[in-house]
């Protein structure tokens, strides 16, 4: 079947190449025929009972939110091409260029660069609380680096996939006693099974920007041995990091969801540490000279 021969989904978004995939959902590149321009389609791999919640919710999150640090919702619709197997779908901003996962295993962050993403991640999260939600699944495939294509301005850190974000207040969705999110990148309570709160979030982009620095994940394993490390042992911040960055990895990351500093103060701190990286450098550059 050609790309022509493909449905176009509500009549203009035509899929085309597949540029991603997850455990709950696939996402192609796709072109929105009506308006002549380049789009992304997040498909859910069914549209079972378990799928479909987990759509309305990314819908119900996205629907809300509108950001720079956030890739935006265009649309939503379920796929009825195949009347025993609809697939539930969404209809995202198409944005250039790699996710943080990519970018930690190709090459070293410098610690602007690091700087840079915790400002961003920061800023937006602050934001996604402020409206209600909190996100649940901070890391770094979750976050996209994307390029504007300039040399002027830098790469930005955008957060993506919203499918298990929950309100600040009610009910968790996996209301059946399981653990929902990346074992990797959990906080302690989370692990524990109880309610997420926005101090969960800031403790997983702790956990991110650790790897940034170390390169390697905090707490390897299965999922069960994974869970259960944090439960027994703060992660180890190295000493020698630059600037202030031990302290604050070592705050964002204390047990203690209460003993956690909010995005509030942590987008100021990180937005200083970009400022400290420049004077480094620059400093760096006049003894070279």
């Amino acid at each position: 079947m050609s790309e022509h021969e493909v449905p176009a989904l509500l009549g203009r978004y035509r899929p085309h190449t597949l540029i991603g995939r997850g455990g709950e959902a696939r996402v192609f590149r796709a072109t929105d025929e009506l308006l002549d321009r380049e789009v992304a389609i997040k498909v859910y791999r069914s549209g079972g009972e378990e799928e479909m919640l987990q759509y309305r919710r990314e819908q119900a999150a996205l629907a809300r939110l509108s950001h720079h640090g956030i890739v935006s919702l265009i649309d939503a619709g379920v796929d009825y091409s195949a009347l025993d197997d609809p697939r539930p779908f969404l209809v995202m901003e198409l944005v250039s260029g790699t996710d943080l996962q990519t970018a930690i295993v190709e090459r070293t962050l410098a610690e602007r660069e690091i700087a840079e993403i915790a400002y961003d991640v920061s800023e937006a999260l602050e934001y996604v609380h402020a409206n209600g939600v909190v996100h649940r699944d901070i890391k770094p495939s979750n976050i996209m680096l994307v390029s504007y294509g300039t040399t002027t301005f830098r790469a930005r850190a955008r957060i993506t996939d919203f499918g298990i974000a929950s309100g600040i207040v009610g009910p968790e969705p996996d209301e059946n006693g399981t653990t929902t999110g990346t074992a990797a990148y959990l906080s302690p309570e989370q692990a524990s099974r109880e309610h997420a709160t926005p101090a969960s979030d800031v403790y997983s982009l702790g956990l991110v920007l650790l790897e940034c620095f170390t390169r390697t994940v905090t707490f390897p394993g299965s999922a069960v041995e994974s869970a259960l490390a944090r439960l027994r042992a703060d992660p180890p911040i190295p000493g020698d990091l630059p600037g202030q960055w031990t302290a604050l990895l070592t705050a964002m990351t204390a047990r203690d969801p209460l003993a956690r500093p909010p995005f509030a103060t942590l987008t100021a701190a990180f937005r200083d540490a970009v400022i400290e990286s420049d004077g480094v450098h620059a400093s760096a550059g006049v003894s070279r000279d």
